[in-house]
């Protein structure tokens, strides 16, 4: 029973995520697209989608949602390449 439950709330967390992911990537490609309408049209038409700048931002933050950035630095080390 406790298995099924952390799979279920894994599943609701990576849910959760591509959504907030979808929403604020919405949010900032449309901030982008008034600042920059010319690149963000660029990109449109490199990508071949006719998209307004908000859906490119929800497309790219859908994506992103299933990934996680992290950085892991153990002890000792400095994190230099």
């Amino acid at each position: 029973m406790k298995s099924i439950l952390m799979f279920l709330g894994v599943g609701a967390l990576m849910f959760t995520m591509c959504l907030w992911g979808t929403v604020l990537g919405a949010v900032v490609g449309w901030t982008v697209g008034l600042v920059f309408d010319g690149t963000m049209r660029l990109l449109s038409q490199a990508l071949g989608i006719d998209a307004a700048p908000y859906q490119l931002g929800a497309m790219f933050g859908f994506i992103g949602g299933f990934f996680r950035a992290s950085l892991e630095v153990k002890k000792g080390q400095s994190g230099r390449v």
